[in-house]
C-alpha cells in the first residue's frame, strides 16, 4: 500500500513539473507578445492602446531617471505630441529577451534597438535595457512597471 501511494506521488510530481516546462514557453510567448505591443504603441503614439496593456498602477522611470506616473506617461503618448515629431520615423527591434516567471508576476529584460530617420537622413542607432515587470490577471498579462536604462556606445578605437 505504502509502495502503491509513493509511486501515486511521484507519477502526480512528473507530471505537474511536465506541465509546468509545457506552459512557460506559452506564457513567455504571451508576455513577449504584450511588450511588442506596448512598444508599437509608444512608437505610433496610441494612449488608448497603451492605456489596455498597463495596469492602473503602473509607473515608469524614463531613460532620464524620472519617476513617471500612468497619467503621466499616457500623456506623453497622446495623438497631440505626435505632432511634434513630424519628420521623424522611428523603429525598435527587441532582442536578448531574459524572461523570468513568478507565478503570476513576470520580469523582462530587453534590449532596445531604435533606429531613427529625421528628414530622411538615417541616424546612429540608440540602445537601451528595458526592465519591464508584468502581472497576471484576470484578463490576462498586464505592464505593471518598465525601467529604461541607456546603453552607452563603445568608443571607437584610434586606428
Amino acid at each position: 500500500m505504502l509502495l502503491r501511494r509513493c509511486i501515486l506521488i511521484a507519477a502526480l510530481l512528473v507530471s505537474a513539473i511536465s506541465i509546468s516546462a509545457q506552459t512557460e514557453p506559452e506564457a513567455n510567448g504571451e508576455i513577449r507578445s504584450l511588450v511588442h505591443t506596448m512598444l508599437e504603441a509608444q512608437r505610433n503614439y496610441d494612449s488608448p492602446r497603451l492605456n489596455s496593456v498597463f495596469t492602473t498602477d503602473f509607473i515608469e522611470i524614463s531613460p532620464l531617471g524620472e519617476v513617471d506616473s500612468r497619467e503621466k506617461v499616457l500623456g506623453f503618448y497622446s495623438p497631440a505630441e505626435k505632432k511634434k515629431m513630424d519628420g521623424v520615423k522611428v523603429t525598435v527591434e527587441a532582442s536578448d529577451y531574459s524572461i523570468r516567471q513568478y507565478d503570476e508576476f513576470a520580469i523582462v529584460i530587453v534590449r532596445l534597438t531604435f533606429n531613427v530617420e529625421a528628414k530622411g537622413m538615417a541616424m546612429p542607432p540608440r540602445e537601451m535595457r528595458a526592465t519591464i515587470v508584468c502581472r497576471k490577471g484576470n484578463v490576462g498579462w498586464k505592464i505593471a512597471s518598465a525601467h529604461y536604462t541607456g546603453i552607452r556606445e563603445n568608443p571607437k578605437k584610434p586606428a
